[in-house]
């Protein structure tokens, strides 16, 4: 009689399960498994895709693929740093947010079929790991070189706007470096570096705003008296300004934002139910030399249900539509290159930002307002 102890029996279970999961795995299809025999996985990433066509379903199977990889970015590797400290309502963080299609750099078709049992047509697609790092680190290299440039130029310069321009330029590129990186460790299995931190220029960034680009405002009616209204619209720039990440003082500032305002109440019977009024604003930006860097002039209606409210959306339209363009023609210069789709240029009250059609000219004193 045949005696089996625990370990003998623990060892052919464990061989009869193996056998039986090999010779399902050999049953299932390629199809299934997203895997085939002539793209093996310790080379290859892989994944599968659906669609009404072929072409559809490649299409499908390289998103899956990209969002695999994305996928093993974000619960692996990704860096988050905290910079609630950095205002400039991070203007620099639409900037500086960075998207590749490196992950899909030598795409394969491996397979294609119309499947029936799926009910469309299948492709399998892949890409080489080793190729996919090689191209990866190229762009790294990209990266370097450019972080390198712009150390150089940041060494020569004492320009506080030309500093925290190269000094922002290196985040990005230290960003899109960081990004590359990522995904070099979650396509080879390996771990990111943390050479690409940006903190310590976005410090030197916070430090150089606050100390070297600091704004004052100053508005006036068109009397040149400071009125009611010329001192809520003071403060609405001063908010939108401070908004931005700048500091404002009460004089004395690098940046100098000047300008008169006034508004015009309508006839009593222009409106049953609104008291409106005819808005007036010329607002400038200049250096500390007196350089003007934009202006903006204009005029139109606002309405409110008594005076005071006519009055606060009236402010709030002067710091939006008028300081607003000023302040984004700043940040292109302090954050962005002239040849990046988003830059845009101080506006200039002569072209295209003056006087609506048929309004009297800004020189006519109109103090009577709120």
């Amino acid at each position: 009689m045949v005696r089996w102890n625990a370990s003998c029996v623990s060892l052919i279970l464990l061989i009869l399960f193996m056998f039986s999961s090999e010779s399902a795995m050999a049953g299932e299809k390629w199809y299934e498994t997203g895997r085939s025999d002539t793209v093996p996985q310790s080379r290859y990433l892989t994944a599968l895709g659906y669609g009404s066509t072929l072409d559809r379903a490649r299409k499908d199977a390289a998103k899956n693929l990209a969002n695999q990889i994305d996928s093993d970015i974000r619960s692996k590797f990704e860096q988050k740093t905290s910079r609630n400290n950095m205002a400039i309502s991070r203007s620099t963080r639409d900037v500086l947010s960075v998207r590749t299609h490196a992950k899909l750099y030598g795409l394969k078709n491996v397979r294609g079929a119309f499947v029936p049992s799926q009910g469309s047509y299948v492709a399998l697609v892949a890409v080489v790991r080793n190729d996919l790092v090689r191209y990866l680190k190229g762009r790294i290299r990209s990266c370097r070189e450019t972080i390198s440039s712009l150390r150089d130029d940041l060494g020569k310069t004492p320009n506080p706007m030309r500093r925290i321009h190269d000094l922002s330029g290196i985040v990005r590129a230290k960003e899109r470096a960081a990004f590359f990186d990522r995904e070099v460790a979650a396509v080879s299995g390996g771990t990111p570096s943390s050479r690409y931190n940006p903190q310590p220029e976005i410090s030197r960034i916070q430090t150089l705003l606050s100390r070297e680009m600091t704004v004052s405002v100053s508005v006036v009616n068109d009397c040149g008296q400071i009125d009611s209204f010329a001192r809520h619209v003071r403060g609405a720039v001063e908010q939108e300004v401070t908004r931005m990440g700048l500091l404002v003082v009460p004089s004395g500032g690098h940046i100098r934002i000047t300008g008169h305002v006034s508004a015009t109440p309508l006839p009593p019977g222009f409106s049953r139910r609104y008291r409106y009024y005819v808005l007036r604003y010329a607002l400038s930006m200049s250096s500390p030399d007196g350089t003007v860097w934009g202006s903006v002039a204009d005029q139109r209606k606002v309405a409110g249900l008594d005076p005071a409210q006519a009055e606060l959306l009236a402010s709030r339209t002067v710091s939006k539509k008028g300081v607003g363009p000023l302040l984004d023609g700043l940040k292109s210069r302090l954050f962005l290159d002239k040849s990046d789709s988003r830059f845009v240029s101080f506006p200039r009250a002569g072209s295209g930002k003056g006087l609506s059609k048929g309004a009297a000219p800004l020189s006519d004193k109109k103090c009577q307002g709120f």
